[in-house]
């Protein structure tokens, strides 16, 4: 009898405090210094957000806008998972996403992956003058002087499919500028496994930890082998804000792990 008193409440508090971690936002700072970078971008600024889900623009969504546009980025990356369900209408998610980021401007623009949610030729209905560009197995230049960054993103959402992956980010890079820094925006960061071998400066993904539980001190309660959970802001949903820097780091300070070399894999 006690058990069955206690389950209801027990039930409701652990789907409220599931609710309120899919509406918390943390915004992370993250500098990455590569002597390779052209000096032309040194401090260039990329925001990186995934996992919007939108549905409609209400208060969490404008949190997000107020954030995006008080960091004030150089260009805005996208990585996927843009609608709230396999089903949900294309045009209307279209339509919401334009609202999104009507407001916001970026001086080199928002790019954009497929997620895995955004099936149902989703990114193949884009309306006509969206501020938004879709890389689908192609890349997007920008040229400073003598200098030039390369954004890369394939048809894939994920590795499942290695070979096709491998194939699409070939093709990708097929007409990419010979002497350009490359960056790939991936929607999951189980990409490294498609990256290895390819000549790949920066890989920045994301891997939205939607409906999943946190308990507090303690982190996410589910984790994979491959990619682990750290940390109490595990569970919210993250904004990542960073910079490229090609000055040599000072004595003592670190950026990543020495085993990642000038690749870093940024995961939300």
């Amino acid at each position: 009898m006690l058990a069955g008193i206690l389950a209801g409440p027990v039930l409701f508090s652990t789907l409220a405090w599931g609710y309120t971690e899919t509406r918390r936002l943390c915004v992370t700072h993250t500098q990455f210094i590569d002597e390779s970078l052209p000096s032309s971008f040194d401090s260039y600024r990329l925001a990186l957000i995934g996992g919007l889900h939108l549905k409609k623009i209400g208060t969490f969504e404008k949190r997000i806008q107020h954030i995006l546009a008080e960091n004030r980025p150089d260009i805005l990356l996208v990585a996927g998972n843009i609608k709230p369900s396999h089903g949900a209408d294309n045009q209307v998610v279209h339509g919401l996403l334009n609202e999104f980021l009507a407001p916001l401007q970026f001086p080199d623009g928002i790019l954009a992956v497929r997620g895995y949610h955004d099936r149902k030729h989703f990114w193949d209905q884009i309306p006509e003058g969206a501020g938004y560009r879709l890389l689908s197995n192609s890349h997007f230049a920008i040229q400073r002087r003598q200098d030039c960054l390369a954004f890369v993103g394939i048809q894939s959402p994920h590795a499942s499919h290695l070979d096709r992956g491998q194939n699409q980010l070939r093709e990708s890079l097929r007409n990419c500028p010979p002497a350009s820094y490359r960056i790939w925006l991936g929607q999951s960061p189980d990409m490294l496994r498609i990256a290895q071998g390819f000549p790949l400066n920066l890989i920045v993904a994301v891997d939205n930890l939607h409906h999943q539980i946190r308990i507090p001190g303690y982190g996410v309660c589910e984790g994979t082998a491959k990619f682990r959970r750290h940390g109490n802001a595990a569970g919210c949903r993250k904004i990542i804000s960073f910079s490229i820097s090609h000055q040599v780091l000072a004595q003592g300070e670190s950026h990543c792990d020495s085993s990642c070399g000038r690749r870093l894999s940024l995961s939300i």
